[in-house]
């Protein structure tokens, strides 16, 4: 991992890419990218590959189950089915009709980014992969194909998103780094639909020529569209894919022009397409359900919270030390004091850091229950002072840690540092963990049984001859 906004350092020259068939590093971006994703087998996977594949979609259906039945959802779902149908190719995570691959691309992409507790990676730009995986799975769904095809999309949406995020940045240039998708999703979907790399060119090439996301969505008050823009990316996306299968042709270099010509100007897009090294395993998970920088801080003021009980008003002040990043991603601007909506809460610093000290935890349930809104929490909140921490970066640039100091009017300090937090691939989730997520959102929509159905179809996910074996255990039971 790599701290955003920073070059990459040269890999080592043991593990310097491959060098590229001189007719392939000819080819634009896009032609590169598709005979890469052509080329991934899951013969040639490493074990360890599968094994994240597997995790990474326990962790994602966990984050769709948490979601089930919330607003942004709804409104898709039913916006989508009255504009263009039903279809009856893919299923929705704990939904009980069938829907378009594209339907369930969207639904089931807002599901799994409404919580804020999916995925998380830190490249040029931190960033959430596995908003590639509804419209894999979608895909592979729509096809009936295996367990082991959907692992080979996976691995085509997330290695070619992680190899994105390493190469370039799109905050630098005001766009959001879920932009990414536009490129990534056409190749998972291609891969699924079994396209020729000429057919995956151009879709990554119609795909990405029209959509970007700007960093508009994520300023000021946080709305709907939060969870709604990856999804509406993965939904295009599809539909971008199915042109380009029928035979509709996409421009090229798309990528090269975009990266030419909007500030800061690369003259070279240089993306690893060594296809021995894996970054999906390089990606971290969630603890807590907020935006990636904050695990740190919330971590060390959970930490903290046995000590401070019974002396919350006697609390001066809370001073905050982090990386540059969460101030220029404005996690501690005005607004995030006094947030007016979940989406600008969960991308608070103090509002989450007064949360943890009061209650011990930051969970979905206190942002369902509008704990944020709490006038205690608003008031520690407005305590809280954030500050670069100098010492942690010089320790660790590449990290994402944070130390919170807790000062008393007595003159008393309490003070805790977290310089990974749990869950971050330095530091994994343990498998325990995992599942308690898991069975925490899953459990209440598909009953004890269901959920223990399903996650054993995960564990298994290699040996599944039509994936819509596991689909069909997404699907709420009547009780």
């Amino acid at each position: 991992m790599k701290q955003s906004g920073t070059p990459s350092p040269s890999p080592p020259a043991d593990l310097q890419p491959a060098a590229e068939a001189p007719e392939n590093s000819r080819l634009p971006l896009e032609g590169r990218l598709s005979r890469y994703a052509a080329d991934i087998r899951y013969r040639d996977l490493p074990r360890e590959v599968v094994a994240a594949c597997k995790r990474l979609l326990l962790d994602t259906l966990a984050c769709g189950f948490g979601a089930v039945g919330t607003a942004a959802a709804t409104i898709a779902e039913e916006t989508f089915r009255k504009s263009f149908g039903s279809g009856d190719a893919a299923t929705l995570i704990g939904g009980k009709r069938p829907i378009a691959a594209e339907g369930a691309a969207l639904v089931n992409g807002i599901l799994i980014r409404e919580l804020d507790l999916n995925d998380t990676y830190f490249g040029y730009d931190p960033s959430h992969p596995s908003e590639v995986l509804p419209a894999a799975l979608a895909c592979c769904e729509e096809t009936r194909r295996s367990g082991r095809d959907l692992i080979e999309a996976m691995v085509v949406g997330y290695e070619v998103d992680l190899r994105l995020n390493d190469a370039f940045s799109w905050a630098a240039r005001g766009f959001h780094s879920l932009s990414h998708g536009a490129f990534a999703i056409p190749l998972a979907a291609g891969k699924a639909w079994r396209l020729t790399p000429e057919q995956m060119a151009h879709a990554v090439g119609i795909s990405g020529s029209h959509q970007l996301t700007s960093l508009a969505m994520n300023s000021g008050t946080i709305s709907m569209m939060k969870a709604l823009a990856p999804a509406r990316t993965a939904m295009d996306s599809l539909f971008d894919t199915r042109l380009a299968a029928g035979g509709l042709t996409g421009p090229s270099s798309t990528l090269e022009w975009l990266i030419g010509h909007i500030q800061p100007i690369q003259t070279d897009v240089a993306v690893d397409l060594d296809p021995t090294r894996y970054r999906l395993t390089e990606v971290g998970l969630k603890r807590f359900p907020l935006q990636g920088n904050l695990q740190s801080s919330t971590e060390a003021a959970v930490n903290l919270a046995p000590q401070v009980k019974g002396r919350i008003d006697a609390i001066r002040e809370i001073v905050v030390e982090t990386t540059p990043t969460v101030l220029k991603r404005g996690l501690a601007d005005r607004e995030k004091y006094r947030p007016q909506s979940r989406g600008t809460a969960d991308h608070s610093l103090p509002v989450c850091t007064a949360m943890a000290l009061l209650d011990g935890d930051v969970t979905a349930a206190q942002f369902h229950g509008n704990r944020w809104q709490d006038p205690e929490v608003l008031a520690l909140a407005g305590k809280v002072q954030v500050v670069v921490a100098e010492a942690l970066v010089a320790k660790a640039p590449q990290g994402q840690g944070a130390t919170v100091e807790i000062r008393f009017a007595d003159g008393s300090v309490f003070k805790e540092t977290v310089e990974v937090p749990e869950g971050d691939a330095l530091r994994p989730l343990s498998r325990p963990a995992l599942e308690g997520k898991f069975r925490q959102f899953a459990d209440p929509v598909l009953g004890q049984r269901g959920a223990k159905r399903l996650m054993d179809l995960v564990d298994g996910l290699e040996q599944i001859e039509d994936v819509r074996l596991l689909t069909r255990a997404m699907q709420r039971q009547d009780p």
